[in-house]
């Protein structure tokens, strides 16, 4: 007994082209494609929020009698006397617009207050924080800012 086969199955397309479409000129290669330089997470580097004491050469004075320096070397920051030891033991915050004044400026500032006794005095070196600082006026008389780095 013979079996009889089935024909084929027809294939989807009768003829298939010979070759494949040349491709245009001006279409590029995925290889030649410009590559998009993506960041070295390795290599990242936080910003700055603080600024450590021993960087600025930050010590604590006390304000009573108080006499200003000759000189621009400086700056000052007045605060009560718990906050000036935690920022000279610590570090200054860049976040939170700490106001420096001049030798002369803070002096001004100090023979207006009755209670100089509950208050510190934050003295940093300026040129070490002159990056962060900001220009401003406060009562009239000129000021500098900490702040995130300008520059």
């Amino acid at each position: 007994m013979s079996r009889r086969r089935s024909p084929s199955p027809a294939l989807p397309f009768e003829t298939l082209p010979r070759s494949r479409r040349p491709r245009s000129e001006n279409t590029q290669s995925s290889a030649s494609a410009p590559s998009i330089e993506q960041p070295d997470l390795l290599n990242w580097v936080p910003p700055l929020t603080h600024l450590r004491p021993e960087d600025v050469e930050a010590c604590f004075l006390s304000p009573a009698g108080f006499q200003p320096p000759a000189g621009e070397a400086f700056l000052y920051h007045l605060t009560d006397v718990e906050t000036a030891r935690a920022y000279v033991n610590n570090a200054l915050p860049l976040g939170d617009g700490l106001v420096f004044r001049s030798a002369v400026h803070l002096a001004e500032d100090l023979a207006d207050i009755s209670a100089a006794g509950e208050l510190g005095v934050v003295k940093v070196r300026r040129r070490l924080i002159q990056p962060w600082l900001m220009p401003d006026r406060q009562d009239g008389r000129p000021c500098y800012v900490l702040g995130p780095e300008t520059s």
